[in-house]
């Protein structure tokens, strides 16, 4: 967890999507589910990650039921492939992508107000 933290720090792109092994879609947010990290979604949804079809369907049988019988994180799963993103989202998510991994000095010369700066940084 304290490494995905730090990699967010530094401004990782969350959102990126890759080509699996057999053609499908893969991201970020669908290895944590697949290896049963289920603690890192809302810090990973909170950044821009992204969960495909692809990602549930590659679930195993065992881990599917777990999350499904876990209620918090069956919403939270069910909120991220089926609900749009926030403004809010949207927003950090994009002003994130555009500053280089030294966030948090950058940052500093946005003409925002210092709490929308601290938004944008938080992770």
């Amino acid at each position: 967890m304290q490494v995905v933290h730090s990699l967010l720090q530094y401004n990782c792109d969350a959102g990126r999507q890759w080509q699996g092994p057999g053609g499908q879609s893969c991201s970020l947010l669908g290895v944590a589910l697949r290896h049963g990290h289920t603690a890192l979604l809302p810090l990973l949804a909170d950044v821009g990650a992204v969960c495909t079809r692809d990602d549930l369907a590659d679930l195993d049988p065992e881990l599917a039921s777990a999350i499904a019988g876990d209620c918090e994180t069956s919403i939270l799963v069910r909120r991220l492939t089926t609900e749009p993103r926030s403004l809010q989202q949207l927003c950090r998510q994009r002003i994130r992508s555009r500053l280089s991994c030294d966030i948090r000095h950058e940052v500093n010369w946005l003409p925002l107000p210092n709490r929308l700066r601290q938004f944008i940084v938080q992770v």
